[in-house]
């Protein structure tokens, strides 16, 4: 699935704190099955999570987001969140999950400029996450150019396929 960084994202939040840790997000080890997984990520947290998530919400977490093991967040994507909006993330967790094209931002300072239950934007394209109600918003950390590439492909095995091809093409 590839992600358009020209897309504004808008959606509402689910606010979390600092060092949510893989086994919260991805607890494979105990929910084998997709279906399974997605009646209980984030429940530790937030038990109300996994029940009341929509399609379109975003995440937003404070520092050390993904800390842990080296899941990726998938399944986040698989209840609906359109982006995971935090003040940094594990590099282990940052990587995967770009590599599987699942929208992940830092932006440090976001968890001051909105509260759970808010509208959020997300303007990649302009730098920025806004919350529309308030006015405030603070710097969206971009990506090089490759990673933009990544991410536009729909992951790193499509970016490599596309690459091959169309190197193998001339």
């Amino acid at each position: 699935m590839s992600f358009d960084l020209n897309q504004v994202i808008r959606g509402r939040v689910w606010k979390f704190g600092d060092s949510v840790d893989t086994d919260a997000i991805n607890p494979y080890y105990l929910y084998p099955t997709m279906e399974e997984l997605k009646k209980h990520t984030m429940e530790s947290y937030r038990p109300e999570f996994p029940k009341e998530v929509k399609p379109g919400d975003i995440l937003v977490a404070g520092r050390n987001f993904g800390c842990g093991s080296s899941r990726p967040g998938l399944v986040l994507r698989e209840v609906g969140i359109a982006a995971v909006v935090v003040e940094s993330v594990s590099r282990l967790f940052l990587r995967n999950n770009i590599s599987r094209a699942m929208p992940i931002f830092m932006a440090p300072g976001v968890s001051g400029i909105v509260k759970d239950g808010e509208t959020l934007e997300v303007d990649y394209a302009q730098g920025l996450v806004r919350n529309p109600a308030t006015g405030a918003s603070v710097a969206l950390r971009k990506f090089p150019p490759l990673i933009e590439k990544i991410f536009q492909s729909g992951g790193l095995l499509e970016f490599a396929r596309q690459r091959y091809l169309a190197e193998t093409a001339r």
